[in-house]
């Protein structure tokens, strides 16, 4: 099978059991200064928060977002909060680019930068507002004041993230897999 075959079967992998879900998706959304830097928390089985030993430190900035899948949920994001068109943002080879891990998970995907740009750069009134449409718009079990806070979270690591010319990852697995 062509890599462009294999990729494309995986990725539907992925998203057929992101359209049926047994259990709630873990996703961390972490930054990095690469793709192979970022791919190496594959190795831990709870993924960028872990604590790294002697400091108690994460290994990675990370914001737990758990159910915001990285394909479709940040696809409305973009949409909602930024005008960016939905198309737009899905055919970017950067938005959900598999970095590493296996087709059930855990597996690392790529955030667009244009999208981390967006976060960066967003308000928290912004981010207030889109939370409020994204919740109507997305099947999510928190309240928008609670997806409120967490795209303000998801802001503020795109922000430390450009300050410090890193990039934006997604950590994902189910509590199974």
């Amino acid at each position: 099978m062509s890599d462009v075959g294999e990729r494309s079967a995986r990725s539907s992998t992925r998203h057929r059991r992101l359209a049926s879900p047994t259990e709630p998706m873990l996703t961390d959304y972490f930054a990095a200064p690469s793709d192979a830097l970022a791919a190496t928390v594959l190795h831990v089985e709870t993924g960028p928060s872990t604590p790294t030993r002697g400091s108690g430190e994460p290994l990675f900035d990370t914001v737990a977002l758990p159910s915001i899948d990285p394909f479709v949920a940040l696809a409305v994001l973009a949409e909602v909060t930024f005008g960016l068109p939905y198309g737009e943002v899905t055919a970017d080879p950067r938005h959900g680019q598999v970095v590493g891990g296996q087709d059930e998970g855990p597996f690392v995907v790529t955030v667009a930068a244009e999208l981390a740009d967006h976060l960066a750069a967003a308000s928290p009134q912004q981010l207030a507002e889109a939370a409020r449409e994204w919740a109507r718009r997305v099947e999510h079990t928190g309240d928008a004041a609670a997806l409120a806070r967490s795209l303000e979270d998801l802001g503020e690591l795109a922000w430390r993230a450009a300050d410090v010319r890193h990039e934006l990852y997604c950590w994902t697995r189910w509590p199974s897999g």
